[in-house]
């Protein structure tokens, strides 16, 4: 009987602590990942201590940042959100060419803020994300997707095009060498608002 005692009291130690785990999966890696996202701009020793924080989460499968407020567990940050904010403050390729890295280990996930922030980073360096992405349909696929979602309220199946250069004025420029990435996106854009 007091052996029997003494399992079940192990057992309950073990479940509390599997939770308290489960709630603080990550937080230190997090809240260093909040401070270098909180700052103007991002070196490359910055990016390089995200890219390795990112990967302990990942690794331990820390998807989110959580709290508790009166009892109740709350997302503070995703690991896709902060890792997009900072490739996207680093603007650099090689943060475009880390983030499509986080998203090829990431391909199939139903995490919908992969793709917001690939077009956001896509936005701001439209010719490094085609240069690293390349004729990839699957990478192009989520790219569509992040413009559809981030500028959906705004876009009409008379307008879109319009909308996609106004949104993304550095691609005019790189057209005539992203022809091929740029017209397939405009398609499966058009499509889409059909649809």
């Amino acid at each position: 009987m007091k052996t029997l005692f003494i399992i079940c009291a192990l057992l309950l130690c073990l479940s509390d602590l599997h939770a308290q785990n489960e709630y603080d999966c990550g937080i230190a890696q997090y809240k260093k990942l909040t401070h270098i996202a909180q700052k103007d701009s991002i070196t490359g020793s910055d990016l390089t201590t995200t890219v390795l924080l990112i990967k302990e989460l990942e690794k331990a499968n820390c998807s989110d940042y959580t709290g508790k407020k009166n009892g109740e567990e709350y997302a503070i940050a995703t690991r896709t959100g902060l890792f997009g904010d900072i490739c996207l403050k680093s603007n650099s390729q090689n943060a475009v060419e880390e983030y499509i890295k986080y998203m090829k280990r990431h391909h199939g996930s139903a995490e919908e803020q992969i793709s917001f922030s690939f077009e956001r980073i896509f936005v701001k360096q439209p010719e490094y994300v085609l240069s690293v992405a390349g004729y990839d349909k699957k990478l192009l696929d989520q790219l569509e997707w992040g413009f559809l979602n981030n500028h959906y309220r705004t876009l009409t199946r008379k307008n879109y095009k319009a909308r996609f250069y106004q949104i993304n004025p550095k691609v005019k420029a790189i057209y005539p060498k992203y022809k091929k990435q740029i017209d397939y996106l405009l398609k499966e854009i058009s499509g889409e608002l059909k649809g």
